[in-house]
């Protein structure tokens, strides 16, 4: 596109945007109302697929939608922090399934997210974890600990990667998963800072079940995840 193309394409989508958030846009409006009016019109992560709530706009184009939020103080979608790695991850490697039930409250705000990874021994070193995860049937059985995670305490849902298979090269042993962070057998005990705060936590996993199609990509596919 030309320099005259972009620039049309901007007005375009300011003179969109900027109409439908002086029939829509309000201060006073419920925050979880307003992201879901957000989102159903494509506006919350434009970026995104069509499919998936957005509007396949380039980044270019969301830099546009970015910019008169910003000049209008206008409250965007809930997809920052640990979220916005949810989403993508999500995204890039979710079933139609997974995506179906978590991208959307994500950008509402619905459900709030954490990272397990980090483990006592294999903070630095991800791919040698040790937390291990043994298929039941249609479930993995998941048994061991993370450490150093961000609002465990608050999350609804984390981001788990576990060893599934411990014969091969470390970083093909890898399974990545969704956790229900409120499941049996998950424990989350904070790690108080200097000032009295627990940011952080350590998470515990005693024999948590976990649906094999809660697998983000296929098994052992968790270091490309």
């Amino acid at each position: 596109m030309t320099e005259a193309d972009d620039s049309a394409r901007e007005r375009a989508i300011r003179a969109e945007l900027g109409a439908w958030l002086d029939a829509e846009w309000s201060v006073d409006r419920p925050l979880r109302e307003w992201r879901e009016t957000l989102v159903a019109a494509g506006w919350a992560a434009p970026a995104w697929p069509k499919a998936w709530h957005g509007r396949d706009f380039s980044h270019a184009e969301t830099m546009v939608v970015s910019r008169l939020f910003r000049e209008r103080g206008v409250v965007g979608a809930a997809s920052t922090g640990p979220r916005s790695l949810a989403a993508e991850t999500l995204l890039a490697h979710g079933s139609d399934s997974l995506k179906q039930r978590y991208l959307r409250p994500l950008l509402t705000g619905e459900h709030s997210w954490c990272q397990l990874f980090s483990e006592p021994g294999s903070g630095s070193d991800l791919a040698g974890l040790t937390t291990r995860a043994e298929r039941d049937g249609s479930r993995y059985v998941i048994n061991g600990q993370k450490v150093w995670t961000t609002l465990a305490h608050t999350s609804n849902f984390g981001m788990l990667l576990t060893r599934t298979n411990p014969d091969v090269p470390k970083h093909k042993g890898l399974s990545y998963f969704v956790l229900d962070m409120h499941a049996p057998g998950v424990e989350v005990r904070p790690l108080y800072q200097m000032t009295g705060e627990a940011e952080f936590n350590e998470v515990y996993f005693t024999d948590v079940r976990v649906p094999v199609a809660e697998t983000l990509g296929g098994t052992g596919d968790g270091w490309r995840v």
